[in-house]
C-alpha cells in the first residue's frame, strides 16, 4: 500500500506543481463534485521530501481514496518561506476547502488562527501540540522519543566501533529533539560505553530541513570521528546524511516514515527507521470530518520502529531479545525515553511531550 501511495504522489506531482508553486489551489471548478476538498501546505520542507511533508500528502491521498474523492478534490502548496505559512492556509480558504492539512511544529501558530478564524474549515496540524482545544483543529503528535529511543537501541547492538551519530534539523522544533533524547538513551541502554556524536544544523528555520549537503558533509565529519551508525532526522537535511553514510558502508537508521521504502538510495544499508503513524493518523482525521467524528486537540499517533529489510539478518536472536525488552519497559513506563542527560540540547525535558 505504501508503495502505490508513493506511486500516486509522483503522478500527482507533477500534475500540480505548478499551480502549488504559485499558491493556486486547484479543483474550484470542481466543487460540486467534491463532498470534501482537502488542501495539505508543506512547511519550508519541500513535498518530495522523502520523509516528513511526504507522509503527510500520502495520509491525505489515503484519506482522499478511502472517502472516494477524485483529483479535483485535493491539492497542495509548498511553502517556501515561512511568512507564507497564514497565506497559504488561506488560500485554501479562500477557494472553499473545507479540510486543510498542515505539515510541521512551525505552523502551529498559523495553523490554530486560520481555525479560530474559519470555525467552518477542519485543520490538521502534523506535530502541532494543543494547548488549549478549538473544535475545528487537531493536532496530530508523536511520541518522537519512543521511535528514536527504539532506533537507538538498535544503533548500540549493532555499532562495531562503538562511536554512532546523529545528524539533525533544527533544535528549536520539540519532535526533532525529542528523536535526539530518545536516540541517545536508546544507544546508552543497549551500549553504555557508546560514544554518541550528535549534530544540529546551525541554519534558520528555512534552511535546516532542506540541506542535503550540509547533512552529507557532517556525516562525512562523524565518520571520519569513528561513527559506523547514523541516525538522520531532519527531512532533506537528514536524508543527505544518510546517503553519504549508505556511500561509505555504513548503518543507516531513518526518521519519520519507513526509509527503505521512500528513501531507495539507501537500501543496501538502512536497518530500520524511527517512524511515527503520519499516514494513517492524517487519513484517519480526514475520514472523522466526513463521518461528523471530528474532534479538536491533541490525537496521539504511532511511534514505532520500521522493519529491519534487507539487514535483518544483522539482528540476532539475542539482540532482538534486547530490543524486545526495552519496548516493554518503554511502553510500561519503566524507563523514560525522553530522561534529559548530560550535554542534552534541553536538559530540563521542556520538549518530551506529555504523557497522552
Amino acid at each position: 500500500m505504501q508503495k502505490r501511495r508513493l506511486l500516486i504522489f509522483a503522478v500527482l506531482g507533477v500534475a500540480t506543481l505548478l499551480l502549488a508553486a504559485c499558491g493556486g489551489a486547484a479543483g474550484g471548478e470542481a466543487e460540486d463534485a467534491c463532498p470534501h476538498k482537502i488542501g495539505f501546505v508543506t512547511d519550508v520542507g519541500k513535498l518530495n521530501d522523502q520523509s516528513f511533508n511526504e507522509s503527510g500528502w500520502n495520509g491525505v491521498l489515503e484519506g482522499a481514496e478511502r472517502l472516494g474523492l477524485g483529483e479535483d478534490c485535493y491539492s497542495f502548496i509548498e511553502t517556501a518561506d515561512s511568512a507564507d505559512y497564514i497565506p497559504n492556509i488561506q488560500s485554501f480558504v479562500d477557494e472553499g476547502f473545507d479540510i486543510v492539512v498542515t505539515s510541521g511544529f512551525a505552523m502551529t501558530d498559523a495553523t490554530r488562527e486560520a481555525g479560530a478564524e474559519n470555525p467552518d474549515v477542519f485543520l490538521i496540524g502534523t506535530d502541532q501540540f494543543q494547548e488549549d482545544t478549538i473544535d475545528n483543529v487537531a493536532g496530530l503528535i508523536f511520541h518522537e522519543d519512543v521511535s528514536g529511543y527504539l532506533a537507538g537501541v538498535v544503533a548500540g547492538l549493532v555499532t562495531e566501533s562503538d562511536v554512532v551519530g546523529g545528524v539533525y534539523g533544527c533544535p528549536s522544533i520539540p519532535p526533532v529533539v525529542r528523536f535526539e533524547m530518545g536516540y541517545y538513551n536508546g544507544v546508552k541502554y543497549a551500549n553504555p560505553d557508546a560514544e554518541i556524536l550528535n549534530v544540529y544544523h546551525p541554519g534558520s528555520l528555512d534552511v535546516c530541513f532542506v540541506d542535503p549537503e550540509w547533512g552529507a558533509e557532517t556525516a562525512s565529519t562523524l565518520m571520519e570521528e569513528g561513527a559506523d551508525v547514523l541516525f538522520g532526522a531532519g527531512g532533506l537535511t537528514g536524508n543527505g546524511a544518510l546517503i553519504a553514510g549508505c556511500n561509505e558502508d555504513k548503518i543507516v537508521i531513518g526518521v519519520d516514515f519507513d526509509q527503505y521504502i521512500s528513501l531507495p538510495e539507501v537500501q543496501s544499508c538502512i536497518i530500520t527507521s524511527a517512524t511515527k503513524g503520519l499516514v494513517g493518523g492524517v487519513a484517519d482525521l480526514i475520514v472523522a470530518v466526513d463521518e461528523g467524528e471530528f474532534t479538536g486537540g491533541n490525537v496521539f499517533g504511532d511511534a514505532v520502529l520500521a522493519p529491519y529489510h534487507d539487514l535483518e539478518d544483522m539482528i540476532t536472536p539475542e539482540m532482538q531479545a534486547i530490543i524486545d525488552e526495552a519496548t516493554e519497559k518503554v511502553s510500561s513506563g519503566e524507563i523514560d525515553p525522553c530522561a534529559p542527560f548530560e550535554g542534552a540540547q534541553y536538559a530540563d525535558g521542556a520538549f518530551c511531550t506529555p504523557v497522552e
